[in-house]
């Protein structure tokens, strides 16, 4: 993925920081998805029926998000203070104590919502974090690129997770799963950070002058300026119609998202009737067509500098595939057709936290990066498993839960067209 002279761009120290932040992703991804890979022995555990698996199911995905939406919203500017570095070292430890504390009290249901309560509070500026780091540390020509580069460990972790998972379920049962990936984290992500991760170009100690020179001389103006009040750093968002437009792009995209992945392996063993052992491979498929998709979508954006534009393309071809992918005769051709689907959902993933970036001026970044991605996860992380959950507690059918979900991607689609008009970007 880099391909650029050392000569002309001074060096490569910047690489390593998204590089970082790619497995960080991955073992935070683990922790916040692995209800949905054993979500089919948790309801079997609590003997719920197909409704309550839709209530309370879609209960369990959904606190996760809406807790890390108001973390993403108000603890921000919080972490902000301590810087990216710091704060993610504390990040680390939360998420990782409470993915563990899952497993201890899963048995008991009000105590088991609360830890992904917790999980959703310690998970919630990741993002923002992540985002401070990627504007400080990469010209405007490297953004999507850089930002796709840990944001595909979303989707390595979700290609991984059910590979991972599944056996560990089978094998240890869900909760043992849930301590192993707690002790993941704090063994594998704090060293990295330590090493590896600095707030800006001029703290590390290991990175030439003509990298850093490189780095500033692709900075939009106003990236360079700073803004001492929170006002000053919260009016430029507030006051930006494209800024609200993107909020609802990336609500529907969300909602699209996270209903259709979190609630994949039970549509597949309950609806369809697939064997959980072979869970693994029907929800690694389209996880890797995603990750593939992401970088993809990124190039094309860094490429072509029109990312709304290549944004627009997914949605509505995502919609008709997820149709189709529903009403195959056949295990494998509904898994082959929704994995080209999910190639498709990626446009806007790939692209939408450089054109976040883009609206918001370098010194709104982290508590802009951290309303946008708040109330994203808050509206369509949220939303997206209860409008599936919901219809399938109502129908007690996964297809129109499915249904619901594919017209919701269109939604994305116009929300996506709409700020073209804004955002020639």
């Amino acid at each position: 993925m880099v391909t650029k002279d050392v000569t002309a761009t001074g060096g490569k120290v910047r690489w390593s920081i998204p590089s970082v932040l790619f497995i960080t992703i991955i073992i935070a991804y683990f922790d916040r998805i692995n209800v949905s890979p054993a979500l089919p022995k948790i309801a079997e555990g609590y003997g719920w029926t197909a409704a309550e698996t839709g209530q309370y199911g879609g209960m369990l995905i959904s606190i996760f998000y809406v807790a890390y939406g108001l973390a993403n919203i108000f603890i921000s500017p919080l972490a902000e203070k301590f810087g990216p570095r710091k704060s993610l070292f504390g990040l680390v430890t939360i998420w990782s104590v409470f993915t563990a504390l899952g497993g201890v009290v899963g048995l008991l249901f009000v105590p088991f919502i609360i830890t992904r309560i917790l999980l959703g509070l310690g998970e919630g500026t990741h993002y923002p974090m992540m985002n401070m780091l990627t504007k400080a540390w990469f010209p405007m020509s490297e953004r999507s690129r850089g930002n796709a580069i840990y944001t595909a460990g979303i989707f390595a972790s979700t290609l991984l997770g059910p590979i991972l998972m599944v056996p560990m379920v089978e094998m240890l049962g869900w909760r043992w799963m849930f301590g192993v990936l707690g002790i993941l984290g704090m063994t594998v992500s704090i060293p990295l950070i330590y090493r590896f991760i600095y707030n800006t170009p001029r703290d590390h100690p290991r990175i030439s002058a003509t990298e850093i020179a490189y780095i500033k001389s692709g900075m939009e103006k106003e990236e360079l300026d700073a803004g001492s009040t929170m006002w000053a750093k919260v009016r430029p968002f507030i006051k930006s119609r494209p800024f609200w437009v993107a909020v609802l792009c990336g609500s529907s995209n969300n909602a699209f998202a996270h209903g259709i992945f979190n609630w994949l392996p039970t549509y597949f063993t309950s609806e369809r009737g697939l064997p959980f052992h072979d869970l693994w491979y029907a929800v690694s498929l389209p996880m890797g067509l995603s990750l593939i998709g992401v970088l993809v979508w990124a190039y094309l954006g860094d490429k072509t500098n029109k990312r709304v534009v290549v944004s627009c393309l997914g949605p509505f071809i995502t919609a008709a595939l997820v149709f189709l992918s529903i009403n195959m005769g056949t295990i494998a051709g509904m898994i082959a057709v929704f994995a080209i689907a999910s190639f498709f959902s990626m446009t806007y993933a790939a692209n939408e936290f450089a054109i976040a970036q883009h609206i918001l001026p370098g010194k709104s970044v982290a508590i802009g990066i951290g309303v946008y991605n708040g109330l994203t996860m808050l509206i369509g992380g949220g939303l997206g498993p209860v409008i599936l959950g919901g219809v399938v507690s109502a129908t007690g059918s996964f297809y129109m839960g499915i249904v619901a979900l594919a017209i919701v991607s269109c939604v994305a689609g116009v929300m996506m067209l709409t700020l073209y008009r804004f955002v020639k970007y």
